[in-house]
């Protein structure tokens, strides 16, 4: 697979950059299929050859999230595909919460509508057959709402992930080569 990434030159702490054509096995440093520019990130100064860089993207090369941040910033058009990454992700415990928070709105609005249903239920008995009709209705109504506070609390704790459980070390050393 061809990529285009930044390979870096030139003097300790006066870093240059070429953005290059590499395949994606070889490292940064090593020989690359074509050169497309250069980055220098002190001066922001970027010299690039758009008809090389049209060519590899047209074939399917993979830019680097810096190298298509680069290309944005010269007004570039890159592919729909080509998206950087996010650098600020949310920590993991605000994107745990997310889903329990939603977890949490769906009981409440069914727990509303449970209740509404109890509502229409206690009106006001004018004998003795609609009060049992109504303890019926008002006994119902509380076992939904009991079952979707459970099936609520067995859905959040399917969103959590499984701790991983400590290796064992064996007893046996290990093998040398």
């Amino acid at each position: 697979m061809v990529v285009i990434r930044l390979a870096r030159g030139g003097r300790v702490k006066q870093a240059i950059y070429r953005i290059v054509a590499a395949d994606k096995r070889r490292s940064a440093t090593s020989k690359n299929l074509d050169v497309l520019g250069t980055f220098n990130p002190h001066t922001k100064e970027t010299k690039l050859n758009k008809e090389l860089i049209e060519k590899y993207l047209a074939n399917g090369a993979q830019p680097s999230d810096r190298v298509i941040r680069i290309l944005q910033a010269q007004g570039f058009a890159t592919p729909d595909w080509a998206k950087p990454h996010d650098r600020f992700k949310k920590p993991k415990k605000e994107a745990e919460e997310a889903p329990a928070q939603e977890v949490a709105a769906e009981v409440a609005s069914e727990s509303a509508e449970a209740k509404e249903e109890l509502s229409k239920s206690v009106d006001a008995p004018e004998s003795a057959a609609t009060e049992a009709t109504v303890a019926e209705n008002q006994k119902e109504a509380t076992e939904k709402v009991a079952e979707v506070i459970e099936a609520a609390d067995t859905k959040a704790e399917d969103t959590k992930e499984p701790k991983a459980e400590p290796k064992v070390k064996s007893d046996k050393p290990a093998p040398t080569k």
